[in-house]
This record gives structure tokens, C-alpha cells and sequence, in this order.
């Protein structure tokens, strides 16, 4: 069996690190406010809804052709971030508000599925 590397999409790479590391700052300082300071708790989410609209916008719209098997790898990474992000902050808001303890150690769980999407975007090796 002959093994062929073939280049992915560097901007679905920085789009899905953007969205690591996006969410990652976003649910740590999440841990540090307690459910009633709605103020500042708003006002972090809209800074990372803003944040994420510039990634989409400056990398998404760069994407040329798609590799083979882009939307299958694409679609985990982002799919494996949605089921985390959303346990995360629903246990976090609900179980473990202002415990920065608890959300360090989920914004690490968070990241882990777009870092894995955009290690194996960036070189996706075909069998």
C-alpha cells in the first residue's frame, strides 16, 4: 500500500486554531465570573462572537478547492467542538459557576477537537 501525502487547506487549518484558541480564552474567563455579573458575561460574549465572525470572515473566504475528505475532517472537528463547547458551558453556567478550576480544565477539552481537525488538515496523509 503506497502512502501519499496531500497539502490541505492552510485557512480551514487557522480557522479551526482561531476557533481553539477562541474558545478556549472565552470559557476560561467565563470561570472567573459568578452568574449574576450578566454585564461583564455578555460583554465576553459578544467579543467572542465578534472574534469568531473576523476568523470566518479573513479564512473562510479564503478556501480554494477543498481536499478530499475536507468536509468529513471539517465536519468532526467542528461537530467534536460543538458537543464539548456545549457540555462545557451548560455543566459550567448550571453545576460550576464562577469555579475558574472547572473551566480551565474545560476550555482545554474544548480546543482539543479543532486542534485535532487542524493538525489533520494541515497534511492529510491518503493510503
Amino acid at each position: 500500500m503506497r502512502r501519499v501525502a496531500v497539502q490541505g487547506s492552510a485557512s480551514a487549518s487557522a480557522w479551526l486554531t482561531g476557533l481553539a484558541a477562541a474558545s478556549a480564552i472565552y470559557l476560561f474567563a467565563l470561570g472567573w465570573y459568578d452568574r449574576s455579573d450578566e454585564t461583564q458575561i455578555l460583554a465576553l460574549s459578544i467579543a467572542f462572537a465578534a472574534v469568531l465572525g473576523v476568523l470566518s470572515v479573513v479564512h473562510l473566504r479564503r478556501m480554494g478547492a477543498a481536499s478530499l475528505g475536507f468536509s468529513r475532517r471539517f465536519g468532526v472537528a467542528v461537530g467534536g467542538w460543538g458537543a464539548a463547547f456545549g457540555i462545557s458551558l451548560t455543566l459550567g453556567l448550571l453545576l460550576f459557576p464562577g469555579v475558574p478550576a472547572y473551566f480551565a480544565v474545560a476550555a482545554v477539552a474544548t480546543a482539543a477537537p479543532p486542534m485535532w481537525g487542524s493538525v489533520r488538515e494541515l497534511v492529510v496523509v491518503r493510503g
